[in-house]
């Protein structure tokens, strides 16, 4: 295969595209299926789904389009949806720009799903942290999962908000003594998955629901 120089970065591309040995393993998907979704005679057992520009029997090579459909093949595939069906599903006359957006849709669909994942391992080891040993040092274990998750000092300014996170000063708001990125970082800790039961478990019944409270008038010096 000749590989031609492109790109702002000087990147090497296939001039003639990826054999289909190679999408089997790009994207992990069976080389019948491959084979069958660019078959277009159903038959035959071709589904028809996309026909890539260069077709030559025996020779044919895909394109990053072509590996592009073919991964929305696989994934709908893998969510129960037969060859032929996927083929009724999928217009790729729709081109580059609304492939584009059908992936982007998945990727928005993946990160809601990872962070689901990620609420739930944290969830889970928050609990296991808090269960392991002698109740008398699950305060302690608690504090290592959060110094080892934050670090020693983002846990210390917790510890302090904690104990006087709605002491307001003469203007009403919170008293606070922390620079404008701290203020930053506090409320993204108090974003992230699992923060919640965690802080609870750690600093007692309301902590999280007090931190964030308060979070509303935190402002930074």
């Amino acid at each position: 295969m000749e590989w031609l120089r492109g790109g702002s970065m000087g990147q090497r591309v296939p001039a003639e595209g990826w054999k289909i040995s190679q999408v089997v393993s790009l994207l992990n998907m069976e080389r019948r299926d491959i084979t069958r979704s660019c078959y277009a005679d159903r038959r035959r057992g071709g589904a028809g789904i996309l026909q890539p520009a260069d077709g030559s029997w025996g020779r044919r090579s895909y394109s990053v389009e072509d590996i592009g459909w073919l991964y929305l093949v696989k994934l709908q595939h893998e969510a129960g949806f037969s060859l032929p069906e996927i083929a009724t599903r999928m217009d790729t006359s729709v081109g580059v720009e609304g492939l584009c957006d059908l992936l982007r849709a998945v990727e928005d669909r993946a990160a809601e799903e990872f962070d689901e994942l990620q609420a739930k391992r944290e969830r889970a080891r928050v609990l296991r942290y808090a269960l392991e040993g002698s109740a008398r040092r699950a305060q302690e274990s608690l504090e290592q999962y959060l110094n080892d998750r934050l670090g020693a000092e983002t846990v210390g300014m917790l510890r302090f908000l904690i104990a006087r996170p709605m002491a307001p000063d003469v203007d009403g708001a919170p008293q606070f003594q922390f620079g404008v990125q701290d203020c930053m970082r506090l409320r993204q800790v108090l974003d992230e998955p699992g923060m919640d039961l965690a802080i609870d478990l750690w600093a007692g019944p309301g902590s999280y629901e007090r931190l964030v409270e308060a979070a509303v008038g935190w402002t930074g010096a």
